[in-house]
């Protein structure tokens, strides 16, 4: 809408929106315009360009999918972490503890006559070693369980942390892989591969987009006019507003050469394509060569299990010998003590390794089944 003041001197022809008016005095004159405008075709750019955005979007999504596997899989190694933590602390207190026998003992042996200063000095040594280490590994403790809390965004009071309370559960049996060199069934519907995929999508719809511009814009356009006048004042001017004229038709843009801009775009739009495509390569080939280490990471971690607690198991059948034997008095305190401590050292071994097999199990899982890794896990828990 207008609203204007006109002076005219003579019989000069004054326009007020599409309308002539004739004056040789001053008037006051309104205008107002009602105007629309239907796109009937612009070359395919505007479908295209909803096309891209819808496959920006499902990218979006599908990149939300894979941050929430990848930060629970954080979360579990921090918990794993914390949980080998707490558990090394406390084979460190035993130890320590065991040492701290052996030195009674030894003070009494010496005293008895049937151990030396040398011995005593010896089992001191190994007492303050063993309280050494456990304090060292207090200080890893409070730093794992720190990490976990930022992992899992929780904000503790300063004298208050986090403890494991239960060991990771066992991971499920990994689905059966079929695969040839160029194509792997386990990885298709995996987030970081469907996202790379939308992306090479919606580059080739910019490109269309891109080409569209070239072509001509033809919309359907309308106006409708109202306008007034009066010599006195300005409210009868807008009181005396009234329908004037009105217009419709097609309204054609065709961009002329050299195309400039438009062939800038058109590059920029093939240049992403191919960034794209390269994205969406390395993505596959990534996922490819992940699935293989995650696979053989998975195996041998299992043979390191199975290996631990064979270790674990002969030291247990070391230490009841060596009970039965100290029992006969032929073992001294020393060897028994000993055979405890590598008992203790064995039964945490195969405590890391099993945490180890079942984190590697549940990161394999999470390779391979992205979309029901959360579930698989969350059911595991409860």
């Amino acid at each position: 809408m207008q609203f204007s003041r006109y002076v005219n001197e003579g019989k000069q022809a004054t326009l007020i929106g599409s309308t002539v008016v004739q004056s040789e005095s001053a008037f006051y004159g309104t205008y107002a315009a009602l105007s629309s405008s239907l796109n009937l075709y612009s070359g395919g750019r505007q479908e295209a360009g909803y096309r891209a955005a819808d496959s920006e979007l499902k990218a979006a999504h599908e990149d939300y999918e894979n941050l929430k596997v990848k930060q629970f899989s954080k979360v579990l190694e921090d918990y794993a972490a914390l949980l080998k933590a707490q558990e090394e602390y406390r084979s460190l207190l035993y130890l320590e503890e065991l040492y701290v026998s052996l030195e009674e003992a030894t003070q009494k042996a010496y005293q008895r006559g049937i151990a030396s200063r040398l011995d005593i000095g010896n089992a001191r040594l190994q007492s303050g070693k063993r309280h050494q280490q456990a304090l060292q590994q207090l200080t890893t403790l409070e730093s794992k369980a720190g990490q976990l809390a930022v992992s899992i965004g929780l904000e503790l009071p300063e004298k208050e942390r986090l403890q494991a309370a239960d060991s990771l559960p066992p991971p499920p049996a990994l689905p059966e892989i079929k695969a040839t060199p160029s194509t792997d069934e386990t990885l298709a519907e995996h987030p970081a591969l469907r996202a790379a995929q939308q992306r090479v999508e919606a580059a080739r719809n910019k490109i269309s987009a891109a080409r569209g511009m070239f072509l001509p814009k033809v919309d359907l356009v309308g106006n409708y006019n109202w306008s007034g006048r009066d010599n006195a004042s300005a409210s009868n001017a807008v009181d005396a507003t009234k329908a004037n004229s009105y217009s419709f038709g097609l309204l054609v843009q065709q961009h002329l050469p050299p195309f400039t801009g438009e062939t800038t775009a058109l590059q920029t739009a093939q240049a992403e394509l191919r960034e794209a495509e390269a994205q969406l390569k390395e993505t596959r080939l990534g996922l490819l060569n992940a699935k293989k280490q995650a696979l053989a990471e998975f195996a041998q971690a299992r043979r390191s299990l199975d290996i631990a607690r064979q270790a674990e198991k002969e030291a247990d059948e070391a230490l009841m010998l060596h009970r039965a034997r100290r029992q006969h008095g032929r073992s001294d305190e020393q060897t028994y003590t000993e055979a405890q401590a590598n008992a203790v050292q064995r039964r945490l071994e195969r405590f890391f390794q099993e945490t180890n097999y079942r984190l590697i199990g549940w990161a394999a899982q999470a390779l391979l089944s992205p979309r029901h890794y959360l579930e698989i896990l969350r059911n595991k828990l409860q």
